[in-house]
């Protein structure tokens, strides 16, 4: 790897660094992002265990289980017999919970098209691509990482 294309990969990690701040600040003004992540988690996976969702979100259980219970007490989410363990529970997203996340992903719609009303509609779809095979590229290079010896799992 040459110089110039450590230089280039340095300057899109700056902007992706940027461009993760602006997103978590905006969020941030927009409500929990803990509680948006265990939604819509639930909604893409359909009802699950703490623990599967404390995996898939990246935080330990008993975060998650504190969120699931403002989430519950909301009327966000429900509680449901685990059908293969009688002592557990899953939880699953309630239509109020599944509106909810809706309306956050129109607003969010809404925003990026405003953002880029001034582009050309070809580069808006190059952009998508390139945005696309970035962040599927990068999460396969993190999953080799971690199946390295000494890598994080």
């Amino acid at each position: 790897m040459g110089e110039e294309d450590l230089l280039v990969a340095d300057r899109i990690a700056q902007e992706v660094g940027e461009l993760s701040r602006i997103v978590t600040s905006l969020r941030r003004h927009r409500g929990d992002i803990a509680v948006t992540h265990v939604l819509v988690h639930l909604i893409e996976q359909g009802p699950q265990r703490v623990s599967a969702i404390a995996d898939a979100v990246g935080t330990d259980q008993s975060t998650v289980s504190r969120k699931v219970a403002e989430l519950v007490a909301a009327g966000l989410v429900e509680r449901r017999p685990d059908p293969l363990d009688g002592r557990a529970h899953l939880l699953a997203v309630t239509p109020a919970g599944a509106q909810l996340c809706e309306h956050g992903r129109r607003k969010r719609v809404e925003l990026v098209a405003s953002v880029l009303a001034g582009w050309p509609v070809e580069s808006r779809r190059r952009l998508a691509e390139l945005l696309g095979r970035f962040a599927d590229d990068v999460l396969d290079a993190g999953r080799r990482v971690s199946r390295r010896p000494g890598g994080e799992n």
